[in-house]
């Protein structure tokens, strides 16, 4: 039976026969979702009158949360501080070879490098949602010199850098 449609028309999934990570301990439990949210069973049966438009069932497998790497400096033959002339194709295959290792966003990390490197590197960088074509990119982890005094230009640089990723502008 389709879900009603009263709060979302949006598809409700419903995960059967599966294992999740609950409360610290890994349980067998339907999980639903609805736009890629995570719902209360409870909630949707009970209040909402819904049901899932999609069956998957897991077959025992385990769903689980994804990993996040803070600090990765290349794979698969690339490093993101050195092939500038590569990177957009770097990180294309990076973030889909991540995949498989249940990594589901990351930051590529810059080494320290000296201002012109940084301000043609950064620019490189962008955003992106995760999705089958890859794990998403978060930011940049930006190795380097911006606590010392001595190399002010390194540090004005990472100012600029941390402006240009802040959720708030």
């Amino acid at each position: 039976m389709p879900s009603n449609g009263t709060v979302s028309k949006s598809t409700i999934i419903q995960f059967i026969n599966c294992r999740i990570l609950f409360q610290n301990a890994i349980i067998k439990e339907d999980l639903w979702v609805r736009d890629g949210k995570i719902l209360d069973p409870r909630k949707l049966f009970w209040e909402e009158k819904g049901y899932a438009d999609i069956k998957i069932n897991c077959q025992g497998l385990i769903i689980a949360p994804g990993f996040i790497d803070v600090q990765i400096n290349g794979g698969l033959g690339y490093d993101f501080s050195s092939d500038i002339e590569h990177l957009e194709k770097a990180l294309k295959k990076v973030a889909k070879g991540l995949l498989q290792y249940g990594v589901t966003s990351f930051c590529p990390t810059v080494i320290s490098s000296s201002p012109s490197m940084y301000r043609e590197i950064l620019p490189k960088i962008q955003r992106t949602n995760g999705g089958q074509d890859g794990a998403g990119i978060l930011g940049i982890h930006i190795e380097g010199p911006f606590i010392s005094e001595e190399r002010s230009e390194e540090r004005r640089v990472g100012k600029e850098c941390r402006s240009r990723w802040s959720p708030y502008h």
